[in-house]
């Protein structure tokens, strides 16, 4: 095993009004032997000039500068994009905040946990349940792990967490990652579930000091961003369906009505233990095949920007699109004919547990990315 890990790895930390803990942060990582760590003055202000001035450069510590401030996101990324422009020997990088939250051992122990295994992203995962953690820290991680588990199938304990380490290989990923403030670190880990990237805890010490007063979260507004980044996938899904939804169900309407009077279409038909009212099931499939062509198209381009190639995702649409279909018939029929409600009404309440399973189904099977062949 390669003992020189440490001068392959790169550590970003953003920092915006800082306090004083950040100069011996800095340079008890150079006494570490960390080979390069840049600094993002995330537009701090001249009353900071003189804090950031305090800090020597040098070939492993570098500073970059600008204002007006411009959020957390945006400084994370400016560090990548300086490692990837001038950092060639940085195999590691690693993110810490300024606030001493993250210990120079855990940055290290990250460190040497890339260097056994650099795949995907290594999180530093902190331990929610000890007593000296904020209520609002333990709860909201616990809620927004549960959310993010329910929409991306992954569970990641703590999400929230400013420590993180990657390959260099990924910094184009990372930097290609949309969001400018703290919004962007959940996109980063949206991004890792969707290319089904690994995504590894590797418990780290829980600091929280004055009660983490340091932090520059501001909860109602950046827990805002941060759900909606969560949810913009399903809202968008729900809007799309919503308007695919109304196309279907007025087609439906609309050839069930010139069917339902022709006498070769009406009674029953059975099919092993399904049974079909044939003028519902030609209704139902020739809405569907319509609206279903108009909601691929708008799911393929606008819900998850899929990138894969239309040969691979329209069969599996395809499959999911048949599914669905038969489904609708046979459970609108079925509860027709077995309860007596109207062909009609009882069409909603069975697309509404279908469009939950079109859902999932489609965020994980039909436009999920294909994976990267590696060499």
């Amino acid at each position: 095993m390669d003992r020189d890990y440490n001068k392959h790895t790169a550590v970003i930390i953003p920092a915006y009004k800082p306090d004083d803990r950040l100069p011996p942060y800095v340079a008890a990582l150079r006494d570490a032997g960390v080979g390069k760590i840049v600094i993002v003055d995330d537009g701090s202000g001249e009353a900071f000039a003189e804090l950031f001035g305090s800090i020597p450069q040098d070939d492993a510590v570098h500073i970059i500068s600008y204002t007006p401030n411009a959020g957390k996101g945006v400084a994370l990324k400016r560090g990548m994009q300086y490692l990837l422009d001038s950092c060639p020997d940085s195999r590691y990088v690693i993110t810490a905040d300024s606030d001493g939250q993250h210990t120079v051992k855990d940055v290290l122990r990250m460190a040497e946990s890339l260097q056994e295994d650099d795949t995907g992203l290594l999180l530093g995962s902190r331990d929610f349940d000890q007593p000296d953690v904020p209520f609002k820290s333990r709860n909201g991680n616990k809620i927004t792990s549960t959310v993010f588990k329910l929409f991306y199938g992954v569970w990641v304990s703590d999400t929230q967490t400013g420590l993180r380490g990657f390959s260099s290989g990924l910094l184009p990923t990372m930097i290609a990652v949309k969001g400018e403030r703290y919004e962007y670190e959940m996109n980063m880990l949206i991004e890792c579930a969707k290319q089904k990237l690994p995504m590894r805890p590797l418990p780290i010490q829980t600091v929280y000091e004055n009660n983490n007063e340091g932090s520059h979260f501001r909860a109602v507004r950046d827990s805002a961003r941060i759900y909606s980044v969560i949810l913009a996938g399903f809202f968008k899904f729900i809007s799309a369906s919503l308007i695919s939804f109304v196309v279907d169900y007025a087609l439906y309407l609309l050839f069930n009505l010139l069917l339902k009077n022709v006498p070769s279409l009406t009674g029953e038909v059975n099919v092993f233990f399904l049974r079909f009212v044939p003028h519902i099931t030609i209704a139902t499939a020739g809405a569907r095949i319509l609206s279903g062509i108009f909601n691929f198209t708008v799911n393929r381009k606008f819900v998850f920007a899929d990138q894969n190639r239309v040969s691979r995702s329209f069969p599996r649409y395809l499959t999911v699109f048949l599914l669905n279909m038969i489904l609708s018939a046979a459970l609108t029929s079925g509860l027709h004919l077995w309860l007596g409600w109207s062909e009609n009404l009882v069409k909603i309440p069975v697309d509404i547990l279908l469009f939950i399973l079109s859902y999932k189904l489609q965020q994980n099977w039909v436009f999920a990315p294909e994976k990267k062949k590696t060499v």
